[in-house]
């Protein structure tokens, strides 16, 4: 129960400040563009709730949008409704996916608390974080439907919710729509660390 009560939940503003808390550095810029047109890796993995998710596998019918998330991470649970109004637009031509740092349990608590549209795996190993290079949460790739990436962003601002909202468009054929990007910072910010407790 205290974990329950010590959660935040969805809002639609800015919890602190719409200064960036780990702003988006060149080395971050320089290895997402770095990553484009490359082969993501490729990843089959039940989710929270018990969906079947093939990541990146040549064979699925829709690009998908791969988000990763650190639990707990104030930086995460900012930038989670902007991706839902994302999914809100892309939803039924894009599968969206989430990828969090922490076991089952705590995967379908997030899904819970955050009111998640789209599925949420539990990678508490960070086998699918570090094998697409991820260092810090509220990165994310879009992946084509023959499994490229086709664009990395670390982290969000403004600018890149825009340009996340044309890339969208224009990988499933769509002329994009102006896109709101509320409370987001000016300045790129990415998310948090991720580490990896050793036993």
């Amino acid at each position: 129960m205290a974990y329950l009560s010590t959660r935040p939940v969805v809002v639609n503003e800015a919890i602190v400040s719409s200064e960036p808390r780990h702003p988006v550095t060149s080395e971050m810029n320089k290895f997402s563009a770095e990553r484009k047109l490359k082969d993501a890796p490729k990843f089959e993995r039940t989710a929270a709730f018990g969906e079947k998710i093939k990541i990146a596998d040549p064979q699925n019918e829709k690009p998908q949008f791969v988000m990763f998330i650190k639990d707990g991470c104030p930086c995460s649970i900012e930038v989670e409704p902007l991706f839902h109004d994302l999914n809100k637009v892309y939803g039924k031509r894009i599968d969206f996916v989430g990828v969090i740092d922490v076991a089952e349990t705590k995967a379908k608590q997030w899904h819970t608390d955050m009111l998640m549209p789209y599925p949420v795996i539990a990678d508490e190993n960070q086998e699918i974080i570090q094998a697409y290079g991820i260092k810090n949460s509220a990165f994310s790739a879009l992946v084509s439907q023959d499994g490229k990436i086709v664009k990395m962003w670390p982290g969000y601002s403004k600018s890149i919710l825009k340009e996340m909202n044309e890339t969208f468009a224009k990988e499933v054929g769509l002329k994009a729509k102006p896109f709101d990007p509320k409370y987001a910072p000016e300045r790129a910010t990415s998310g948090c660390q991720f580490t990896l407790e050793k036993a």
